[in-house]
Order: C-alpha cells, then sequence, then structure tokens
C-alpha cells in the first residue's frame, strides 16, 4: 500500500513539474573559435597564427606594424515561465531569466614583417544580466536579452558600411568591426567613445 502510494505521488509530482516547467528555455552560444591553445611564442608568423586561429576579428594598424584580434565567447541563457493559473490567476505569469558569459580575448601585434611582436590574453567569466517579471497574460517581454552579443562575428560584416545610415558611414573609419583604428570586445555599448557620435 505504501509502496503504491509512493508511486502515485511521485507521477503527481512529476507531472506537476512539467506542468510548470514549461515555460523553460536554455540557449547556449559557441561563437568563435577557442584561442588559448595559441602559443603566442614573440618570433612566430602571421601565417602561423592565421593556420591555428583562422582570419582575426579585429584588425588595425598601427605605427609599429598592426594588431590583430580574436575572440572566443560561450554564453549561456536560461529562462523559466510560469503561468499562475493553477492559483486561479489564468491573467499573470511570472518570468525569471539569467545570463552568464565566459570567455577569452586575444592580441597579437606583429611588425611590418609579419613577425609576432607582442601579445596579451585574457580570460572573462561573468553575469551578462538578468531580471524577473510578472506579465499580464503572457510572457511578452524578455527578461534577458543576450542578442547584442549573438551577432554575427565582424569578418561577416566588413563592405557594408556603403549601407548604413549617414553617421555611422562617415564615422566608419573608427568603427573596430571594419577594420577601424580602434579595438573593443564585444558587448561595449555604443554610447561610449567613439561610436557616441552613431546615437543621432
Amino acid at each position: 500500500m505504501r509502496r503504491t502510494l509512493s508511486k502515485i505521488l511521485t507521477r503527481v509530482l512529476f507531472l506537476c513539474a512539467l506542468f510548470l516547467l514549461q515555460g523553460c528555455t536554455q540557449w547556449r552560444y559557441d561563437i568563435g573559435e577557442p584561442v588559448s591553445q595559441y602559443p603566442a611564442d614573440v618570433g612566430s608568423t602571421l601565417a602561423d597564427a592565421i593556420l591555428v586561429l583562422g582570419p582575426p576579428l579585429r584588425t588595425i594598424p598601427t605605427a609599429s606594424g598592426y594588431v590583430m584580434a580574436w575572440e572566443h565567447w560561450q554564453i549561456s541563457e536560461n529562462s523559466v515561465g510560469l503561468s499562475l493559473g493553477f492559483l486561479g490567476v489564468d491573467s499573470l505569469s511570472v518570468d525569471w531569466g539569467e545570463a552568464s558569459i565566459t570567455g577569452e580575448f586575444l592580441l597579437l601585434a606583429f611588425n611590418p614583417q609579419h613577425t609576432l611582436v607582442g601579445s596579451e590574453f585574457s580570460r572573462f567569466d561573468s553575469e551578462a544580466g538578468g531580471g524577473a517579471a510578472l506579465q499580464p497574460l503572457a510572457s511578452l517581454v524578455d527578461v534577458v536579452d543576450v542578442g547584442d552579443l549573438t551577432e554575427a562575428l565582424p569578418q561577416h560584416r566588413w563592405g557594408a558600411v556603403n549601407l548604413q545610415a549617414l553617421p555611422t558611414a562617415l564615422n566608419a573609419v573608427w568603427q573596430p568591426e571594419l577594420g577601424g583604428r580602434v579595438l573593443e570586445q564585444r558587448g561595449t555599448p555604443n554610447g561610449i567613445g567613439q561610436r557616441s557620435v552613431e546615437n543621432q
């Protein structure tokens, strides 16, 4: 009798959990290639770097050569949405979400002879944001959004500057993703630095 009651209770709890968690999602993004395996030995060549890492995501000229950047991002997004219908409140839903980011950033400096003269590597692991909401009827607004971090890699947009709005096109020489004169990491807000002139 006790076993039968235990099995029934387990099944009921499992079905309740399935019903409650029907609004759960998990998204995982793996952007770019891992860069930590590159030894970055001074004196190695650009050909060595491209053979291991592929084309750079960003590149800029310097007075003594040029600097190239590679990035690898792993983004995790989790969200849960629950309808409050089981409490008799059919018109409300509760939503919760969070996102986290781990990644690697590698800068390599080359001289005009395409020889590596310096490097910088960083690894990061941080929360990208999160939130909770009580929403009417259905989940209308995402409580966490990583859309700006999951866009196509910069080299997929090279040459598109001619199709952009005038303030953005005039600022093209400073745009990091178009091989401009500055480097920045993905996720940097547009209201900071040189990009702020594009917000008109």
